[in-house]
């Protein structure tokens, strides 16, 4: 669950992590920042101990109530300590301790009756910590927190007071938690993003800046600027090579280029791959995994060439395109199957494909935020019909008509996304998890 302000998202991964560490795992918990890791970690494990290792290579050790400033090798030392005696010891920012402790780490393990949680935000200690000569490998469970689940952002907006349309349009950027300690979710968040543009770009910039950290700074320039390509709507991997190369970025316009590029972007958890079905000369959709992220670098991109936000509407009709991807996310989980996206010849999308796992489409649905026209439908259908889609549905958030196998309105999808909340979480328990002695 995440805090923040007077909103309060209750997350799967809360129960998943205190069910693992309870079990006496130990945890690599990883992902990019403000992804919600560090609370996680603080408000549902029983932790004892819990050491932040600083940038000038000391920690900061908290226990007992108390916090303190101390060197690193004492540091590490009380945290074993602890995890020897049964407790549950935490160390955050482990990307920044020194290599030369892992061997102390890995001596521990066979010696400890409790759980060990190492967080790092650098995606590359993932690869550091697995690779076959660490001495870490085999006696960490990795534990990835991405964004928030789309069903987590809507039920916990709607339980915090939201109508049903805002709880659903909200979700979209409250899946970075970190938004709601800055702005209050209420009102068209396309509105108030343009309107708190002046600090909500930075603050995005020096996000993804920290995320580049063990990057050389030429590579760094290269997945900005593909960063900001995909937040114009470049998806093809050849497009945006030839952009690249046109900018003098890549010494080559081959596709490959690029390729390269977005799956390193992919593992740092800033760049997704949406499976695309019956579309002409593309298997894969490149895209921001953050919406919010890829709404305020299109933001970022008009108030550096043009000196001001987009207009409203312009950055609604982005907005759209970003909802009807959660949509997709949220759907493919209620119905257990892999979502999927379609772009037809005459340029037009099915916004939502649902595949199985032979890769046959079950579903297919056209996504509005309003309500939806009797020629979008016509149009679905007969789609649908010719390329041998078994069911159509609709999803409009202000409801309407529509001769269809499923319409769901706002409040539909919050009992949606309520039930597959239910499902996998305890509700009820807000409480921090009990701490174990140190």
């Amino acid at each position: 669950m995440v805090l923040l302000q007077k909103v309060v998202l209750r997350r799967r991964e809360c129960f998943e992590i205190r069910r693992l560490v309870e079990s006496g795992s130990w945890l690599l918990v990883y992902g990019r920042r403000k992804t919600g890791k560090t609370w996680l970690i603080r408000r549902c494990t029983p932790w004892g101990i819990y050491a932040v290792v600083t940038r000038s290579g000391e920690c900061l050790l908290e226990t007992g109530g108390s916090s303190s400033f101390i060197g690193m090798g004492e540091c590490v030392r009380r945290v074993l300590e602890a995890v020897r005696r049964g407790g549950v010891g935490v160390i955050d920012e482990f990307q920044r301790m020194p290599e030369r402790y892992w061997e102390e780490i890995s001596l521990a393990r066979s010696e400890s009756e409790g759980s060990l949680i190492l967080c790092g935000s650098s995606m590359g200690i993932v690869r550091r910590v697995f690779d076959r000569s660490s001495p870490l490998l085999g006696l960490l469970e990795a534990f990835m927190v991405d964004i928030v689940r789309v069903e987590d952002a809507i039920a916990s907006l709607a339980e915090h007071g939201l109508a049903p349309r805002e709880a659903v349009l909200w979700s979209v950027v409250a899946r970075d938690p970190w938004i709601l300690a800055h702005i209050e979710p209420r009102g068209e968040p396309w509105r108030v993003l343009a309107e708190h543009s002046g600090f909500l770009v930075p603050s995005v910039r020096g996000l993804i800046g920290e995320v580049f950290e063990e990057e050389e700074r030429s590579l760094t320039r290269v997945y900005d600027a593909v960063l900001s390509l995909l937040a114009q709507g470049y998806w093809r991997a050849a497009d945006i090579a030839a952009r690249l190369y046109a900018a003098r970025l890549v010494s080559s316009p081959s596709p490959g280029t690029a390729t390269g590029v977005l799956e390193v972007l992919s593992s740092m958890g800033l760049v997704e791959r949406v499976k695309l079905w019956r579309t002409r000369g593309a298997r894969v959709y490149y895209r921001h995994r953050s919406s919010l992220t890829s709404l305020l670098y299109r933001i970022a991109d008009y108030v550096e060439e043009l000196g001001s936000p987009p207009p409203a509407e312009t950055l609604r009709a982005a907005y759209g395109l970003e909802l009807q991807f959660a949509i997709g996310e949220l759907l493919a989980a209620r119905h257990g199957l892999q979502r999927a996206y379609s772009i037809q010849p005459d340029g037009r999308d099915i916004d939502v494909v649902l595949l199985d796992r032979r890769g046959v489409a079950e579903w297919a649905y056209e996504v509005k935020m309003g309500r939806v026209s009797a020629g979008d439908v016509e149009w679905l259908r007969e789609t649908a019909a010719r390329l041998g889609v078994r069911r159509v549905g609709v999803v409009a958030l202000e409801g309407g008509e529509a001769s269809v196998d499923e319409l769901l309105d706002a409040e539909a999808l919050v009992e949606v996304a309520e039930k597959l909340a239910g499902e996998s979480r305890e509700w009820e328990d807000l409480s921090p998890a009990p701490k174990r002695r140190e």
